[in-house]
């Protein structure tokens, strides 16, 4: 490409531009240099008048210039040699006449780099922004200061001082359309600092200006004159839409305009007279008609001129559908809708107003929703639900294939999880319809049980195969004349009738682990009741029967005890460590657990308890126990949004919260940049709220607060990122209650609990093993390692955990404490050597 003659920068440039852009930066640039020129010979004549309207026009021409379209935004970097000509001609024309005369500064129509420097050292603010200028001039009622600020092009002012500065030139009796306009060219968004919305947190919505009706009428009279001439050009206000009949007539005459004013806003009346007017015109424009006030929520009224009156309340169903998340439908209204509109009448309609959910319930888009699922579109998943069974699908069949679909939120973002969860609980409630059943309860309640009531024993030769379900896992039982094997033999593995046994053990432990994460977690962790009809259903379940009666239970009478033990016949609750706490029998209950070797499907009576610390008692409605604490975000995001955590923005008040139970929210603040698992992530302070208000915590509900700090304290332990470590006192303390209670049941005579240490007094030595870090220290000092590659892997031959969470550091302590217990059987050549240089 040949060089531009007279372009002084053109070799600098070409090496910033892209090949793609080079013509179209190198022809604005001429075309911007030519008024440069132009510039200052107005300039020599000191033609201020038209130096005022020039500089408009060049902004207009760089702003159009530097168009993605255009030249890929490559042009207003690419301007320093001619902005430099450009300042030279306006310093000339416009002269300073006082450096410390801010107003005089401000009053220049192109914003020079001299007089930028002078604004700066006038203003003491090197970056000179002008709303400090602005609240003077507020305060002062500062007429032509607000003025000069509106229309000055060294630095904008933010939208809520533009609002207020119309406010007081309406107040002055000194706004005009004119001023209007200016910030709506500059600003296309001001709508939303004039109405007093928040482009970013809706629900944050501020006050209206008082302006808003003059402004409003101006915006109206923008759209018509911009509608006049050609649009292409205009530039017309965003958000808000004109008002008024002449605007919709206008846009079905000059189709061109439909997309600017299709949508005006009408009343009543007016609506009325639209559809009277249409009336006279076209077919086409009845169509047109349609899909412009689709926008608008009026597009029904258009329905009779169209032959489809009696679709009215189908096309408002389908309206009402329009949502890319997943919505709950009634099968009944949609199927009351369809057959009142008629078969060509639905077909019309849900080819002007689409609705996916209203298409899969009769049937319509089956292909096209089953590849939706496969994408794991929410509103897609949701669909699949209301699709009619076909031949030979059964409910059965449905339902294990959401439940199959619902595992792949596990491998989804934070808040998609959830979002995605909450699809297939309305895909299922959507299924239950489709059935006939009275509620997705009750279809839960029959496919769990059907799942259940598969063959769960054969004779497979000379074998008998069963399903047992043991605790929280399904597991494959082979015995032989009477003894059970301790492994699957060939024979049976190769049997055909095995593998149905197989499928049969997975849909078992699948519903073992909805049962224990899902259903038993929520109880214990909120202190969930259940009626003696849900209790019994449940029991019903392998997995409930193995699972429940190993929970602590309080009943009507207010007696604690396990399931067996308590008065069933009315509703029981699964107790909170802080119920059993409360009642002075938490530590009974640990005992009580222990020496009936009683493994629990989740941590109940040994789960970490949080109560309120002095300190968080003084301060009100903020915890900050676990503020200061920084964590890598993406590991705190998965962590947090696996226990209910939605993650929200830094806009928002709080930036975590979760649902805590009995009306309760917890609530999180940090401090990140971006998104929240984009880099590290610090912690801040934690409050409950109810209906959205803080309440001071020692009102809140200690279980809600015992759940919200277990979560966090879980993320600090996991996702910190302190170089040292960071050491739990509550899992340090939790360990010391198990191994307490363990210490008499197992006899473990030399050892004793010692704060957040195990002492163990063993034949060679004594032993601290630390309960957190599971570092061990050799009295007088000296550190034992103690880390085989398998270690904790297996866990040694006396432990016993009482609960099923997996937790390896425990295990890993608790082994190591057994350990040493019997340090004179010890083995090891490296652990030996250890001892023999430590007690040397």
């Amino acid at each position: 490409m040949t060089t531009t003659p007279g372009d002084e920068a053109a070799d600098r440039w070409y090496t910033d531009v892209p090949d793609m852009y080079r013509q179209a930066v190198a022809e604005e640039r001429t075309a911007l240099r030519n008024l440069a020129r132009r510039a200052g010979d107005l300039a020599e004549r000191g033609d201020q008048a038209t130096l005022r309207t020039l500089a408009d026009e060049i902004r207009h021409r760089i702003a159009a210039g530097n168009e993605v379209y255009r030249t890929g935004g490559h042009l207003r970097g690419n301007l320093h040699d001619i902005v430099a000509v450009l300042d030279a001609a306006y310093d000339r024309a416009f002269p300073v006449a006082d450096p410390a005369d801010v107003a005089g500064l401000l009053d220049v129509p192109w914003p020079t780099k001299s007089r930028a420097a002078l604004l700066a050292a006038a203003t003491g603010d090197r970056w000179f922004r002008p709303g400090p200028l602005a609240e003077c001039a507020l305060r002062d009622g500062d007429v032509r200061m607000l003025r000069l600020l509106l229309a000055n092009h060294f630095h904008p002012l933010s939208r809520a001082h533009v609002a207020s500065a119309l406010d007081a030139l309406q107040s002055a009796g000194d706004l005009d359309a004119a001023t209007v306009e200016q910030q709506f060219a500059a600003d296309p968004y001001l709508w939303h600092g004039i109405a007093g919305t928040d482009p970013i947190s809706p629900q944050q919505a501020g006050t209206p200006a008082a302006c808003l009706p003059f402004v409003r009428d101006v915006v109206d009279e923008m759209f018509w004159d911009g509608t006049t001439s050609d649009t292409a050009a205009a530039v017309f206000p965003k958000i808000v839409r004109p008002r008024g009949l002449r605007f919709v007539q206008r846009a079905i005459e000059r189709p061109k305009t439909a997309d600017v004013l299709g949508a005006a806003d009408l009343t009543g009346a007016e609506r009325a007279e639209f559809v009277r007017w249409l009336g006279d015109r076209p077919a086409a424009d009845h169509l047109r008609a349609f899909t412009m006030r689709l926008p608008a929520g009026d597009a029904e009224s258009v329905l009779p001129l169209l032959g489809l009156a009696a679709a009215a309340p189908l096309f408002r169903l389908a309206c009402a559908s329009a949502t890319d998340g997943a919505q709950r439908h009634d099968l009944a209204t949609i199927r009351d809708a369809a057959a009142a509109a008629g078969e060509e009448a639905t077909r019309s309609v849900l080819k002007l107003r689409p609705s996916e959910a209203i298409s899969a319930a009769l049937g319509h888009n089956r292909a096209a929703v089953e590849k939706r699922v496969r994408h794991n579109a929410l509103a897609g998943i949701a669909a699949y639900g209301l699709l009619p069974l076909t031949d030979g699908e059964t409910v059965l069949d449905r339902y294990t294939f959401l439940r199959e679909v619902a595992k792949r939120g596990a491998k989804l973002g934070p808040n998609r999880r959830h979002s995605h969860a909450a699809a297939i609980e309305v895909a299922i409630d959507h299924l239950a319809q489709v059935a006939g059943f009275e509620d997705a309860n009750r279809l839960e309640w029959h496919c769990e049980a059907e799942i259940a009531e598969a063959p769960a024993e054969r004779q497979l030769g000379a074998y008998t195969v069963a399903v047992r379900v043991d605790g929280a896992d399904a597991m494959i039982e082979v015995a032989k004349a009477g003894k059970v094997l301790r492994t699957v033999p060939q024979e049976v593995r190769r049997h055909p009738e095995y593998p149905q046994l197989r499928e049969h053990q997975e849909r078992l432990r699948d519903q073992a682990r909805r049962m224990r994460t899902g259903l038993v977690e929520r109880l214990v962790a909120g202190g969930g009741t259940l009626t003696p009809g849900e209790l019994g259903r449940l029991l019903r379940l392998p997995s409930g029967a193995a699972m429940l009666p190993d929970l602590v239970w309080r009943d009507r009478t207010g007696a604690f005890g396990l399931l067996a033990d308590v008065d069933a016949d009315g509703p029981v609750t699964a107790a909170h460590p802080y119920d059993l706490y409360q009642d002075g029998v938490l530590g009974h209950w640990q005992a009580e657990i222990v020496r009936r070797r009683i493994r629990q499907p989740v941590k109940q009576v040994f789960r970490e308890l949080y109560v309120l610390t002095p300190a968080e008692r003084d301060a009100g409605t903020r915890s900050a126990r676990f503020a200061g604490h920084r964590v890598d975000g993406k590991v705190a995001a998965r962590l947090l949004s696996a226990r209910g955590w939605t993650i929200l923005s830094d806009y928002d008040e709080y930036q975590a919260v979760r649902p805590a139970g009995n009306g309760v929210t917890a609530g999180l603040r940090c401090d990140f940049h971006g998104y929240f698992g984009m880099g590290d992530v610090l912690l801040g302070e934690v409050s409950l709220l109810e209906r959205g208000a803080p309440v001071p915590l020692t009102e809140a509900h200690p279980v809600a607060f015992s759940e919200a700090m277990r979560d966090l304290d879980l993320v600090v332990s996991i996702a910190g990122t302190d170089p040292d470590g960071y050491a739990s006192p509550l899992h340090a303390e939790s360990r010391a209650q198990l191994l307490g209670a363990l210490i008499a049941e197992l006899g473990l005579s030399r050892v004793t609990v010692d704060g957040t240490s195990a002492v163990v007094r063993g034949t060679r030595a004594t032993y601290r093993v630390h309960l957190n870090s599971g570092s061990i220290h050799v009295e007088p000092g000296g550190y034992l390692c103690v880390v085989p590659a398998t270690f904790g892997k297996t866990r040694h031959g006396r432990l016993f955990l009482p609960f099923a969470d997996e937790d390896p550091m425990t295990s890993v302590v608790l082994s190591k404490v057994l350990l040493l217990a019997e340090d004179e059987k010890i083995t090891d050549r490296s652990i030996l050597d250890q001892l023999a240089r430590l007690t040397a």
